[in-house]
């Protein structure tokens, strides 16, 4: 008599594994629905008084104003790339980025205890991030970063060493100087927050898990890496050629001193820590705050 051959989902024990990871697994998440923020701003330069004040004009009681961008927010208006809109512009031109990762350099000791190697956590490590921007037809994209670099190290003309006090958008034909010379700025003052907010399809629908007992509003998640003291470091080339035309992306990459990570879920830490307090959620979602007694 032939042996009867069961199926491989036969067993009920098997079935039920597949579907726990079915459920544990969700809906997994796609790489196409993210979103870059620039803590950039639409201010013109500030005026100040020119010195030395010319005597003629002293003399009639008129004084010249002397447009001063100290600022990249300023630089980069006076360079007319923040106008109304635009700084949502290259967010929305940003088709490639990347959530960073974070590596732990260690020392190591050896000898302490016989036949031990023993290694120690020394420092946190974090790896620059690339952004690609695809590239306008009035090549602003390409001219925001470029711009970027010009004020975080500016060109010194002439003899005295004098630079520009603000930009200018047709860009500057008078620097080809041989005894022209680059000094950097402060670093405060061209550093700025990034962020990457990672999302998916779904984001900002409201809808309704149905259960057995009361309806649970169903929110969905989305997570945003913020970079702390974000500059550009590299701007990477642009090929160009006779072949068939393709879309022109340019790949900036950015230094960062650190990121931290915020989800639009659950309870979020406060502003300062509180010594001897602690925040706990209870079965109604709420937070409740409790006061951590010592040990006897």
């Amino acid at each position: 008599m032939a042996r009867q051959q069961k199926s491989y989902f036969s067993n009920d024990k098997l079935v039920k594994d597949i579907e726990t990871f079915r459920s544990a697994l969700g809906a997994p998440a796609l790489s196409n629905f993210f979103k870059v923020q620039m803590d950039l701003a639409n201010i013109g330069p500030e005026p100040v008084d020119s010195f030395p004040v010319d005597l003629d004009s002293a003399s009639s009681g008129v004084y010249q104003k002397e447009k001063m961008a100290n600022d990249l927010s300023r630089w980069l208006t006076s360079c007319g790339l923040l106008d109304n809109g635009e700084k949502e512009r290259y967010e929305l031109l940003c088709n490639e980025a990347m959530l960073p990762g974070v590596s732990m350099s260690v020392v190591q000791e050896v000898g302490s205890r016989q036949g031990i190697r023993e290694r120690f956590a020394t420092q946190r490590q974090y790896t620059d991030i690339a952004l690609s921007f695809f590239v306008s037809q009035d090549y602003k994209t390409l001219k925001l970063f470029q711009e970027w670099f010009n004020f975080m190290n500016p060109l010194y003309v002439t003899q005295e060493g004098i630079k520009h006090n603000q930009g200018y958008p047709g860009g500057y034909p008078n620097n080809d100087e041989r005894f022209a010379f680059h000094r950097f700025r402060y670093p405060h003052d061209y550093k700025r927050d990034l962020s990457i907010t990672k999302f998916e399809r779904n984001l900002g629908a409201t809808k309704t898990k149905t259960q057995k007992e009361d309806p649970v509003e169903f929110k969905p998640d989305a997570i945003s890496y913020n970079f702390i003291n974000a500059f550009p470091i590299s701007i990477q080339d642009i090929p160009l050629n006779y072949a068939g035309g393709n879309l022109l992306q340019v790949t900036v990459e950015f230094a960062y001193d650190r990121y931290y990570i915020v989800n639009n879920q659950g309870t979020p830490a406060p502003a300062v820590p509180q010594k001897g307090l602690s925040q706990i959620t209870n079965a109604n979602n709420v937070s409740e705050t409790t006061v951590d007694k010592a040990p006897n």
